[in-house]
């Protein structure tokens, strides 16, 4: 790979070399809260560098393997480091030491390792493979599922009740409260290489042909078609600043670019590594850029244009978190919150809908959409279980179930996972439920299995619906 030709706005001016590094670096974050940049290199050890100056404040020998990649607690004050043969450690920045570890040859391939809701567990995959355990690593790791192609890369929403994950060229996300795949689809064509959160509705993938897809992730659901995407070459190193305005990624040659994601457009190119950067941090905002390379050094880079304040760590951990008002000084991420606003954001009507009901029962209009009728069973019993699932492309398909007057089912990405739903029917008149399309998914229309066991045989349906129909089932309870 070459480097982009054409002239670029040279703000970035290299500041210092780094070269007390031990081995090549492997990894590189910036502290959420903390002023600080943690670096991994091939040896296993870990350097904790000031985010300013890249000052070496302390250096550990963590692992006997390449450090693979780090993330931290809720509150910063945990993080969690792993390395490449299955080895997962817990660093605590309160005490300054390692307090817990696990090992097993079967965890080799860690990808991502994430907390859970309240930092209480522990997620984390090899290969193919989903575990969980107690987030101090004292119980038993327990095998959740595994999926058919290898996990290439996972994040966790900000409140912790979401995880997603690339397999292959799907995007799934995992409901951390029941452990549930939520949602999943195709994302294209190609295997996705790197998965980012730029911040909480707005998620980053790379795929192996080049492509960088921004996806819009709200309410537990991501739309299913990127709001935005653009070519970058071969997938490497990728971070963002807090705001979301700026990118660095590493390459297979000895640079790093900076990039305007909204505008798709390379900055500047960052030339001096003797082997190629295979990490990359933004240290104090969107002056200073920390880029790593297998030549055992890391670069400074400093954008002498930014004005920057020295913040506390109380400004800094602000700053970090406040990421929209940055963001909406872009154009075309106002477009893109407007989009997560109109497309996301659940009408009122689907509190109280407006259903026009015809003879025996029947909804004929449910928020201005015709009812069509798939069929009717009769069923010897009150209560039945019915299993909701997609048994055709997974595509992003969203939607709602009405059942007897209530939303029992509100915003569900159909997975290929069976959802079992149980249904109070009433006695000699018609229950009906009613599949409401909240998108068509990347392939119309929204559709959706429904099998169950009527007292007698295994029954199938295949609702089918779109933004002005809406497919409808009956069922009429008779005792025996």
């Amino acid at each position: 790979m070459i480097p982009f030709s054409g002239i670029f706005a040279q703000h970035y001016e290299l500041v210092y070399t780094l070269p007390d590094n031990d081995a090549a670096i492997s990894y590189m974050v910036t502290h959420p809260t903390k002023r600080m940049v943690i670096v991994g290199d091939q040896t296993g050890k870990l350097y904790f560098r000031d985010s300013n100056n890249g000052q070496l404040k302390r250096k550990i020998q963590a692992h006997t393997s390449p450090v693979h990649l780090l993330s931290f607690n809720s509150n910063g004050k945990l993080m969690i480091t792993a390395s490449n043969d299955g080895e997962i450690k817990i660093f605590d920045f309160e005490t300054d030491a390692i307090i817990q570890s696990i090992f097993s040859p079967d965890y080799k391939g860690i990808n991502f390792a994430l907390f859970s809701i309240a930092d209480g567990f522990l997620y984390f995959n090899s290969g193919n493979r989903i575990y969980k355990t107690r987030s101090d690593l004292t119980q038993k790791v327990n095998l959740l599922f595994q999926e058919q192609d290898t996990i290439s890369g996972g994040v966790i929403s900000t409140d912790r009740g979401s995880i997603i994950y690339s397999c292959n060229n799907q995007l799934k996300v995992m409901d951390t409260r029941t452990d549930e795949i939520r949602q999943e689809f195709n994302s294209g064509p190609s295997p996705i290489n790197q998965v980012r959160f730029i911040n909480d509705t707005l998620l980053t993938t790379w795929s192996n042909d080049g492509t960088i897809n921004f996806w819009i992730f709200k309410t537990g659901q991501i739309i299913a078609s990127p709001a935005l995407w653009m070519k970058a070459g071969t997938p490497g190193a990728m971070a963002f600043d807090a705001s979301g305005t700026k990118m660095v990624t590493g390459n297979v040659g000895n640079w790093a670019r900076v990039w305007n994601p909204f505008e798709k457009s390379v900055e500047q190119e960052l030339f001096g590594h003797k082997a190629p950067v295979i990490a990359a941090a933004f240290g104090d905002g969107l002056s200073t850029i920390f880029t790593g390379s297998k030549d055992a050094t890391i670069r400074l880079w400093k954008d002498k244009t930014i004005k920057t304040i020295e913040p506390t760590e109380e400004v800094s951990t602000s700053i970090a978190q406040d990421t929209s008002a940055v963001l909406s000084d872009s154009s075309l991420a106002l477009a893109i919150q407007q989009q997560i606003n109109d497309t996301v954001s659940r009408p009122k009507t689907m509190n109280s809908p407006e259903v026009k009901m015809e003879d025996g029962n029947k909804p004929g209009l449910i928020n201005g959409r015709s009812v069509r009728q798939e069929g009717t069973i009769t069923v010897n019993t009150p209560e039945i279980t019915i299993y909701v699932f997609d048994n055709s492309t997974i595509d992003g398909d969203t939607m709602s179930l009405y059942f007897n007057n209530n939303w029992i089912l509100d915003h569900y990405g159909v997975t290929k996972s069976k959802k079992p739903i149980t249904l109070n029917l009433i006695e000699n008149t018609n229950n009906f439920l009613v599949l409401f399309a909240n998108n068509l998914g990347k392939t119309p229309p929204n559709t959706a299995a429904i099998q169950f066991f009527d007292g007698k045989s295994d029954r199938f349906f295949r609702l089918i619906s779109d933004l002005s129909t809406c497919s409808a089932l009956n069922f009429i309870y008779k005792k025996p």
